[in-house]
C-alpha cells in the first residue's frame, strides 16, 4: 500500500518519503482496520519527523498520521460489529494514519453530515476541545474564554464549542486574516498578537477582570503571559503545547501561579483503560465510555449546525512534507486534510 513514511529524523522535507511498498497492517483482537479516505495533519507530526519531544515518539522507519476517516474493511476478533461502517478514528500510538489502510484505536461513527475530508478534520480538534472546556474546565454560559491559537484546527473548534455553550470568546491569532476567521466563527473579540498587547487587550475586553477560562494549545514562552490574563480563581487549560519545543517539559514557575490564584488543568485526548504501570509513568486518561459520551454530544452539535471543522487545505499524500513545513512556519489556518483516496 501507499504510505507517508519517516525514513530518517529531520525537517519534514528531508525526513519524509511516500512509499508504495508498505505492507497493510493486520488488526489484532479488538482492533479494526480502516480503508482510509482522508486523514489530517497534526503539529505532533512535525516533532515526530524531527525526533524531538512529542506525546508519542518512534524510530524510523514509521508511518505518520494520527486521525483518519474511512470505512472499516477488516476486524480482529471481537470487533466484527464495525465491519463496513463509515468511521472516524485515532490511530494506535498516534501513528499509521497517512496510508491507504490504517489501524484505529479509539473509534466512532463518522458524522453523517460531514464528507470524508470534514470527518477526518473533526475528531481530534473537537474531542480535545470538548474535553478541555466541558470535562476539565466545566465551562458555564456567560463565562469568558480566551482561546489562544484561535485560527488553528484546535482553536477554531474551541471557539465554536465555547460559543455553542453560551460563553463569550476572546480569540488570539497571528495577523488580520486569522483574526477575521476567529470573528467569523463567533469570537466577540479577536486579538492580533502580532500588533496588539495580549494582556492589555484581554484586560480592556473584560474591564480588568480577566477571563474565567484560558484555552492554550501552544505553550512556550508566552505561557506566563497567558496566566496573567486569568480572572481570580480562573482555569488555565494546558492543551498539548504544540509550539513548545520542549512540549512544556521544562516546567514553569509555580510561584507565578500562586500569585495569580489560577488553577491549571491538564488535558489529554485519550480514551483508554490503562494498567498501573502506565499510571506510574504519569498517564491517566479518560475512559472509553467518556469518549462515547463526548462523541454523542458532538454529533448532536454537528446535526444542529452549531459546529463544523475548518479546513484550510485539502492535499494529497505527495504534498504532506511541504504542508508540514508550512505548519511549522505558521502559514496555515484550520485543518490540513490529506485526501488519501479519490
Amino acid at each position: 500500500m501507499k504510505a507517508v513514511r519517516v525514513v530518517r529524523h529531520g525537517e519534514p522535507s528531508a525526513a519524509i518519503e511516500v512509499r508504495d511498498d508498505v505492507e497493510p497492517p493486520e488488526p489484532a483482537p479488538g482492533q479494526v482496520r480502516v480503508a482510509v479516505a482522508a486523514a489530517s495533519l497534526n503539529f505532533g507530526d512535525i516533532a515526530r519527523c524531527r525526533g524531538g519531544v512529542a506525546a508519542v515518539m518512534a524510530q524510523p522507519p514509521f508511518t505518520l498520521g494520527m486521525d483518519v476517516a474511512g470505512v472499516v474493511d477488516a476486524t480482529g476478533t471481537g470487533a466484527e460489529e464495525w465491519r463496513g461502517r463509515r468511521v472516524v478514528g485515532i490511530t494506535p500510538q498516534s501513528l499509521g494514519g497517512l496510508a491507504e489502510h490504517s489501524l484505529a484505536g479509539s473509534l466512532f461513527d463518522a458524522p453523517p453530515e460531514l464528507d470524508d475530508a470534514e470527518a477526518a478534520a473533526f475528531t481530534l480538534p473537537f474531542h480535545v476541545g470538548y474535553l478541555a472546556l466541558h470535562e476539565r474546565a466545566a465551562l458555564q454560559a456567560g463565562e469568558t474564554v480566551v482561546v489562544r491559537g484561535g485560527a488553528s484546527a484546535v482553536g477554531t473548534a474551541a471557539i465554536q464549542l465555547a460559543v455553542a455553550a453560551g460563553a463569550r470568546v476572546l480569540a488570539i491569532a497571528g495577523g488580520p486574516d486569522k483574526a477575521r476567521l476567529c470573528r467569523d466563527l463567533g469570537a466577540e473579540v479577536a486579538i492580533d498578537h502580532t500588533s496588539e498587547d495580549v494582556f492589555d487587550a484581554v484586560m480592556d475586553a473584560t474591564g480588568d477582570r480577566g477571563a474565567e477560562v484560558i484555552f492554550d494549545p501552544i505553550g512556550g514562552e508566552q505561557t506566563e503571559t497567558m496566566w496573567t490574563c486569568g480572572a481570580l480563581g480562573g482555569r488555565y487549560l494546558a492543551v498539548g503545547f504544540n509550539d513548545d519545543p520542549e512540549s512544556g517539559l521544562t516546567g514553569r514557575p509555580l510561584r507565578k501561579l500562586s500569585m495569580a490564584n489560577l488553577s491549571v488543568l491538564g488535558v489529554l485526548l485519550a480514551y483508554l483503560d490503562v494498567p498501573r504501570d502506565f499510571r506510574r509513568f504519569g498517564i491517566n486518561p479518560f475512559s472509553p465510555e467518556t469518549g462515547r459520551r463526548v462523541h454523542a454530544a458532538l454529533l448532536e452539535l454537528v446535526a444542529a449546525g452549531s459546529i463544523r471543522p475548518v479546513i484550510g487545505r485539502r492535499i494529497g499524500l505527495d504534498d504532506v512534507a511541504a504542508a508540514l513545513e508550512d505548519h511549522a512556519a505558521r502559514r496555515t489556518t484550520g485543518r490540513t486534510v490529506v485526501q488519501v483516496t479519490a
